[in-house]
């Protein structure tokens, strides 16, 4: 008897059929719900664990294709891979098929060894177990187009029926490949330390800023739960705050494994109002397609710039994703839920239009940095038809989360070692700078004279308080009361200027 299919990774968002089945089917990022109507009404026979050659189904949400490479060497019974379903405009399908014909690269990312599709953005582990040339040589891989297609019937009937079968005895042995950072179920206890993990707010000048100490504190202070997709580090409504939101460069966010032609390629799509016949929901839709307003339109955006551009202060400029009479229904929603991005609220804020956008749910490793750049998109065209220069953008996450099964946990896990200074990088140069306190600057010495000291809280070279006292203690009671000071690492500047001060006082 020959093998039968047994998972390694993500066993809970693979759906079995034929488990002697040598066809593993891709459904890139349409619902299971539809791919399995659309299946029944081509033939039942596919999903028919007796007669089938699909050994089983899944899909490709987030970061799952180097995990998907892993089961299949420790299955070399599925010989093949038939992916259907919408692929969202993202190159998923081009970069299985580049790894097959071309095979992975060496480089570096954040100072550790990696492997890269050659001639793709995509990165996968630099794991001496993987055997990338048993893949290559005995997986066939084809893209048969979206549910909707007219001849998907044909061709995928006419596919299961002609692929080459194989011999039992020629699959060879099962290959075992531990992801590092991806553990088994009963391994993923986390030491967290402690904090209010509601209360996490960041507050960087650009995307990629705010995104690694997010990182950071979700890897430090994330608390471990468990949701039905499997386990998550969790913050709850973290704060992020971009202050001069704008794209960085191809050789920045390659640093990190992210491409800039991907997020451009999400940007457009946030405007793109046609619902795909497969999907439930996407941002565009949701946006420019799917509420009717009350002149009969579905642009949202549009009826927010008109509505900026005629009252620049007005609070009204909200706009809300979240359908509840759709969305609170669970057979009406997608895998995973309703939309992620539930509202945004626009407001002019020191001349400038400020952006607010909340998500209900947020994926930090996949997901945040991308989202990011489509709300850079939005705010920009919003506030090109207002009439205003871009401002903040302020991101609140209800449930911040880094799945610690993930491929890029280790990384994730680096950037939280390597994280030693509270400085602003500028990422071009590597130099640091000081962090500015946004509540204003002291300057701190002694009056010799009076026998005093002297601690003046300035703000761009206003003096706003002056502050006297013999003793440091004191004169650091009466300024936090004042809440004169909102960064921790300007907080122990200050406490050990006073201190030292103190000491100089003393000794005449």
């Amino acid at each position: 008897m020959g093998k039968t299919f047994e998972a390694l990774y993500y066993r809970d968002r693979l759906h079995p059929v034929n488990p002697a089945g040598d066809v593993g089917l891709v459904t890139l990022w349409s619902p299971l719900s539809a791919v399995t109507r659309r299946l029944d009404s081509i033939s039942p026979e596919i999903l028919d664990g007796s007669r089938s050659r699909i050994a089983v189904v899944g899909n490709l949400y987030g970061d799952g294709m180097y995990a998907m490479f892993c089961n299949l060497l420790f299955n070399p019974q599925v010989r093949h891979l038939v992916a259907i379903g919408e692929d969202l405009g993202l190159p998923t399908c081009e970069e299985i098929a580049a790894f097959l014909a071309h095979g992975l690269e060496d480089g570096e990312m954040l100072g550790m060894p990696i492997r890269r599709i050659a001639g793709s953005g995509r990165v996968l582990h630099a794991d001496p177990g993987f055997d990338e040339q048993r893949l290559r040589e005995r997986l066939s891989f084809r893209y048969l187009g979206k549910l909707s297609a007219e001849t998907l019937g044909v061709e995928l009937t006419s596919c299961l029926r002609e692929l080459p079968r194989f011999e039992a005895d020629d699959v060879g042995p099962r290959v075992r490949v531990d992801i590092a950072g991806a553990p088994a179920p009963e391994q993923t206890e986390h030491t967290y330390r402690p904090s209010n993990p509601g209360a996490h707010q960041v507050v960087r000048r650009r995307p990629l800023d705010c995104w690694e100490e997010l990182v950071v504190r979700t890897v430090r202070f994330g608390r471990p739960v468990a949701l039905r997709s499997g386990p998550r580090l969790e913050l709850l409504n973290a704060k992020a705050v971009i202050t001069e939101p704008a794209e960085e460069s191809v050789e920045l966010l390659g640093r990190y494994g992210f491409s800039l032609a991907d997020f451009q390629e999400y940007q457009r799509r946030m405007f793109q109002a046609e619902l795909p016949d497969d999907a439930t929901y996407t941002y565009g839709n949701r946006l420019g397609g799917h509420f009717q307003l009350h002149d009969g339109s579905t642009q949202t955006l549009r009826a927010v710039t008109e509505l900026l551009r005629s009252n620049p202060e007005t609070r009204h400029a909200f706009v809300s994703l979240w359908d509840t009479s759709e969305d609170l229904d669970p057979s009406s929603s997608r895998a995973g839920g309703g939309p992620c991005l539930v509202t945004l609220a626009f407001r002019k804020r020191g001349g400038a239009l400020a952006l607010t956008a909340t998500y209900r749910s947020h994926n930090l490793l996949i997901a945040w940095l991308e989202n990011v750049y489509g709300l850079i998109a939005i705010q920009r065209q919003v506030a090109d038809g207002a009439g205003m220069p871009v401002g903040p953008i302020t991101v609140i996450s209800h449930s911040l989360g880094i799945d610690p099964r993930n491929t890029g946990f280790v990384r994730a896990k680096r950037l939280a070692e390597r994280w030693k200074r509270d400085d602003d990088l500028d990422r071009e140069t590597a130099k640091y700078s000081l962090r500015e306190d946004p509540n204003g600057y002291f300057v701190v010495s002694v009056d010799e004279q009076r026998g005093c000291i002297v601690a003046e809280h300035r703000y761009e070279g206003v003096l706003l308080k002056r502050y006297t006292g013999e003793r440091a203690d004191r004169m650091a009671t009466e300024i936090l009361a004042d809440m004169s000071v909102s960064l921790v690492s300007h907080a122990i500047w200050l406490g050990g200027e006073l201190a030292r001060k103190e000491a100089v006082l003393r000794r005449g």
